[in-house]
């Protein structure tokens, strides 16, 4: 990325651009899936739940895209701080749900996914999105260590 004129380059918008469509595909295909899951009587989840589940995963998707191929998120949008937001919500889940399976709660009731089971997932989605954050940004200021040594 120009830091001077902060435009992306040919290559990022590319990336950025198959990102983007495989995430729209991911939507799609996870729609559909849910609907004929819903069309033949398997309620896997609650409404809220159906729907904001495929939207974390879509984000999930996504995100753990760029930060495997090192694509820039956007402009004015610096990695850290956004990890540190997602890192945030994925430890008030883990606490909130360690709390409420001591009191006794299950991830599954009815052959529906619980409000507590949806706080898991959830929570993994999260972690697994810093986590790949955290691994991808260690790799890159080890790159530039080792980049500006060699100067």
């Amino acid at each position: 990325m120009n830091k001077e004129k902060e435009t992306f380059d040919e290559r990022q918008l590319q990336m950025r651009k198959n990102i983007f469509k495989h995430g729209f595909f991911i939507a799609i295909s996870a729609l559909l899936i849910n609907a004929f899951l819903n069309d033949i009587g398997i309620v896997w989840a609650n409404a809220l739940h159906q729907n904001i589940l495929i939207l974390v995963l879509l984000i999930t998707a996504v995100s753990v895209e760029f930060h495997i191929r090192n694509v820039y998120f956007g402009r004015d949008i610096p990695r850290v701080p956004m990890l540190g937001a997602i890192g945030v919500c994925a430890l008030a889940l883990m606490v909130l749900s360690g709390i409420h399976f001591a009191e006794g709660a299950t991830f599954i009731a009815n052959k529906s996914l619980t409000d507590e089971g949806a706080m898991v997932i959830y929570c993994v989605m999260f972690t697994v999105n810093v986590s790949c954050g955290i691994i991808q940004s260690l790799r890159s200021n080890r790159a530039e260590k080792i980049g500006n040594t060699e100067i």
